[in-house]
């Protein structure tokens, strides 16, 4: 709507002109955009002349992670929400704008409008850096139906660990008397936030007050991940189903056969408000020694790379304000951070489900954040693979992974405070050494070319060069630039949250951590080991579908078109059929297994089954090398065969002795392209598993991935990238070196 100031601006022109912010703070899909694209034309309106640019902060990467790449892209974004974990990483790194005067000195701003959320992103001066978009405390959400039949009352404040035991003990059954549990006590949580209460419940924390040492190791937190795995393991109490990665799929407590799901936050009360055949509700945490909770949180900050500091403070603010947060509290997706949405019937709705919502109001009291720490992600990324290994395999020391988990948090907050005191270089080192790459470039073409061609030919060559000249310009500014970039880098410390000028020089100190990284290591096992079984196995099975569908007829060709099909998909797409596929509790795979009487692996969730099932995943796309093999076979000189057929030679030995031989160029194209594929292996991992159980499948392009985008460390990743490179090359060269031995080329005649 018009307001004052735009009015009165009217008669002066438009003072915004020219100026625009750049938002990306919601999803397209999110019930809330609209209403997000009608704040921004109110603000334009406002702010006459202004553009107010709304960007959909989906797309093929994680919310957190589209943000990262335009910091370091130093592309302009005015306003946009980060997880309040993130927060210590943003602060320190300088990637945001203290907003605390631009706040302050808007009309009406008061903190007491807010609920008790605000310290998430105050900084150690107690400036405030964002304001909170929606938050949510870890409750726990139970089946009041399945309760009910096993004659227990819903949980209230105060109930204990013990009550919890007893309660799950009481809902877990064989329901149907084949022997195996279909009913569970509770569908356990098992990423580290959602552990964490466990730990604090019980006196203990993740790290001392000092922010320098973790605590993992000591008594309280083993005690609790002892109690996490008596669910799981000893008493067998609790499903596998709620791992980070399947929080978002059809579970076992949405299809009613879990009596309690959690610790897990508000989000859920978006998918579970369509559930319809039972009662569902949500109350406090057990506790053990003290009553506590952790908060999920995401806010509305201004990154360094805003153009108008003061003006994204201003519409940060009407975010985080009543009718924006009205509007979120109504949707449902989580607590609104302003006080007065929170305790409207906008979000105490008495007549949608959770009847107990005042709940994540009252935990409030007890609930904590993570510790505010410059790189919180990748001291869960450490714990991870420990954790999950502690509470998913069966054989598995807990005091051992503990002590594991304290000593790699141990290691890398020390190595955070030495990377701090690493000397800065020059503002220009990275432009020259993008620089110095060109330069070198272009002087060993001159030199290789330094004696001229003879006049006959310097036509031709300048036609050639004029041809190839787009190509040469996009390899040295997009390829070999930057690559030379990236491997001086290797041996810096850069976070992609600052811009070049804070790069850090580290010597060796990035190789020498190779040799050390238990990550990489097991990162390094898994990739090579999937690709040394998936390559030759898929060559294989191409070469077998196109030997059987070389003939042509309706049938051949509808076949092939089949098994090229998924060829064709997005890895995304293939992830998530194969996710349903494999789920070892509700899988498809394992319901055919049963009928025949086989009791199926627990692929996705075994460290020995999950990269025999990614194996398996990667046969389902072998169509395009099916049809590489399929126009190599139909271009065979038919003369040969026949002429074996006639001296007597069987299938196999016509198929061995002549057929495979004049394959020989077509199978080390398909060998190349398939080891360098398997070796760049992502988006499959990304989706399915995330690198889990423990670093099973964390496969090394993941590991770069996460070391420099959600670790923020671009030194490291750089060294991975090298070391991915060399892996690359060193085969490419052995199959080139070795291929003379086995590939033959058909001789050109000179009629």
């Amino acid at each position: 709507m018009w307001t004052l100031a735009a009015l009165a601006a009217l008669g002066t022109g438009a003072p915004y002109e020219g100026r625009t912010l750049v938002v990306m703070v919601d999803e397209k899909s999110f019930e809330s955009w609209d209403v997000l694209q009608t704040i921004a034309r109110d603000f334009e309106l406002a702010h006459p002349g202004l553009e107010v640019r709304v960007i959909d902060q989906g797309g093929a990467v994680g919310q957190q992670d589209k943000s990262r790449f335009m910091l370091t892209g130093d592309l302009q974004l005015d306003v946009t929400r980060i997880d309040v974990t993130e927060f210590g990483a943003f602060q320190r790194e300088g990637a945001l704008v203290d907003i605390d005067a631009h706040l302050r000195a808007l009309p009406g701003f008061d903190e007491a409008n807010y609920l008790d959320v605000l310290d998430g992103f105050r900084a150690a001066d107690g400036h405030l850096y964002g304001l909170p978009s929606t938050f949510t405390p870890y409750v726990m959400y139970y089946n009041r139906d399945l309760l009910e039949r096993a004659g227990l009352a819903p949980p209230q404040a105060g109930w204990t660990w013990d009550d919890l035991l007893d309660a799950c003990r009481k809902t877990t059954r064989d329901t149907d008397g084949d022997g195996a549990i279909d009913q569970w006590g509770i569908s356990l949580t098992q990423w580290l936030q959602a552990v964490v209460p466990w730990i604090w419940q019980n006196g203990g924390d993740v790290l001392d007050e000092t922010l320098t040492r973790s605590r993992l190791a000591e008594p309280e937190a083993r005690e609790a991940f002892r109690f996490l795995r008596r669910l799981l393991h000893e008493e067998k109490l609790a499903s596998f189903d709620a791992t980070f990665e399947n929080q978002y799929s059809q579970g076992l407590f949405q299809a009613g056969r879990c009596a309690f799901y959690g610790p897990v936050g508000y989000w859920e009360t978006y998918r579970f408000k369509y559930i319809t055949d039972f009662r569902w509700d949500v109350a406090p945490l057990p506790r053990k020694l003290h009553a506590a909770t952790a908060i999920a949180m995401t806010g509305y900050v201004v990154p360094r790379t805003s153009r108008d500091p003061a003006l994204a403070a201003e519409f940060v603010a009407k975010l985080a304000g009543p009718e924006y947060q009205y509007t979120l509290a109504e949707i449902g997706n989580g607590v609104p951070g302003w006080k007065a949405a929170a305790l409207s019937t906008s979000f105490l709705n008495p007549t949608r489900a959770p009847e107990s919502e005042q709940v994540f109001l009252d935990v409030l009291g007890e609930a904590r954040f993570m510790p505010s720490l410059a790189n919180w992600r990748k001291i869960e990324s450490l714990c991870q693979a420990e954790l999950q290994g502690a509470l998913l395999l069966e054989r598995y020391d807990v005091d051992r992974a503990a002590e594991r988990m304290a000593a790699k948090t141990d290691a890398f907050l020390a190595s955070e405070e030495r990377r701090a005191a690493k000397p800065m270089l020059p503002s220009f080192a990275m432009e020259a050494v993008f620089a110095l790459a060109l330069i070198a470039s272009a002087a060993a073409w001159l030199a290789h070319r330094a004696r001229a061609p003879a006049r006959v030919y310097a036509r031709d060559e300048r036609s050639a060069l004029a041809l190839l000249a787009p190509w040469a310009v996009g390899f040295l500014l997009f390829f070999l630039g930057p690559a030379a970039v990236s491997l001086a880098l290797s041996f810096c410390a850069w976070s992609p949250l600052q811009s070049f000028d804070a790069v850090r020089w580290s010597g060796g100190e990035n190789w020498a951590r190779l040799a050390t990284d238990d990550t990489f290591h097991a990162s390094l096992v898994a990739t090579t080991t999937y690709a040394f079984a998936s390559v030759p196995l898929g060559l294989g099975l191409a070469l077998w579908l196109a030997w059987l569908l070389r003939a042509e007829s309706t049938f051949a060709v509808f076949v092939r078109t089949l098994v090229y099909l998924p060829a064709i998909l997005s890895p995304v797409i293939v992830a998530a059929t194969w996710r349903f596929l494999l789920d070892p509790d509700r899988g498809l795979a394992n319901q055919l297994l049963a009928l025949i009487g086989v009791e199926g692996p627990a692929w996705t969730r075994s460290g020995a089954w999950v990269i025999p099932s990614y194996v398996l995943m990667s046969l389902w796309g072998v169509g395009a090398q099916m049809l590489v093999f399929l126009a190599a076979l139909q271009a065979l000189d038919p003369t040969l065969e026949e002429a074996a057929r006639v001296d007597g030679a069987g299938p196999w030995a016509r198929f061995r002795h002549v057929v495979l031989p004049q394959l020989g160029p077509v199978l080390l194209f398909n060998l190349a392209l398939g080891l360098v594929g398997a070796f760049q292996i992502f988006a499959q991992a990304y989706v399915l598993t995330n690198g889990g159980p423990g670093d099973a499948s964390r496969f090394l392009v993941l590991y770069l991935y996460e070391t420099g985008f959600r670790h923020l460390d671009m030194g490291y990743a750089s060294t991975l990238a090298w070391v991915l490179f060399a892996i690359l090359g060193a085969l490419c060269a052995v199959l080139v070196a070795t291929s003379k031995n086995w590939v033959h080329y058909a001789a050109r005649s000179r009629g």
